[in-house]
């Protein structure tokens, strides 16, 4: 039997994303609404491979940990854009959704983990072809990739210009160019193109970080 675990400290917003899961799934799955973290955490232990929607949870809650122990894929809940931003280093998320999702949005995420892809709810950008994406990344500047990967860990603008010892203003000035050489209107959409095509953003990782020791 599948099972999906949801966990939101927003009732409202659990109970109506569970209404619309359970719209979209057959009845072979269980779906098992949590209202603790106690709860949701001894539901992960019994339920290994379970995927976990998450809303108002911590990052660094060891439900993020027992997520990655037990192999549970993880779908993010969010209200604010940025609040996805620090994600891109949380290796049990798989997906990323709005509280506003619909139940096809939900039957498109559930779709894509069954593929073993990652899923991000769209915005109005438009997405821009994975190849695309994929060649403009080449044509950014060493500092420039260096600033991108601060970015996508969640820094902002006038800590990211702390730790290369330069102004604020410069920063900003290179987000515009990097945004431009990208083909990406704001952080989010940032994000979501490192997501969407995780090989790059591992070959990112590799040559701005070194490999691990």
């Amino acid at each position: 039997m599948v099972t999906i675990l949801i966990f939101d400290r927003k009732s409202i917003c659990q109970a109506s994303i569970s209404i619309r899961l359970r719209r979209v799934l057959p009845e072979s799955t269980q779906v098992v609404d949590c209202a603790t973290e106690a709860e949701l955490a001894r539901s992960i232990a019994n339920n290994p491979g379970a995927t976990l929607f998450l809303g108002q949870i911590s990052l660094r809650s060891r439900i993020m940990k027992l997520a990655q122990e037990f192999s549970c894929p993880v779908v993010w809940i969010a209200e604010r854009k940025d609040e996805y931003l620090p994600l891109v280093n949380q290796p049990a998320i798989r997906g990323i959704m709005f509280r506003t999702a619909t139940a096809a949005d939900l039957e498109e995420c559930l779709n894509a983990l069954r593929e073993r892809r990652t899923w991000i709810q769209s915005v109005n950008n438009p997405d821009i072809a994975t190849s695309s994406r994929q060649a403009k990344w080449g044509l950014l500047t060493q500092k420039q990739k260096q600033i991108t990967s601060l970015l996508l860990d969640g820094v902002q603008c006038k800590e990211v210009a702390t730790q290369l010892g330069t102004t604020c203003q410069v920063i900003k000035n290179s987000v515009v160019l990097i945004y431009d050489k990208l083909g990406v209107g704001s952080r989010y959409d940032l994000l979501k193109a490192f997501l969407e095509f995780p090989t790059t953003c591992e070959s990112a990782s590799m040559e701005l970080r070194g490999p691990k020791m």
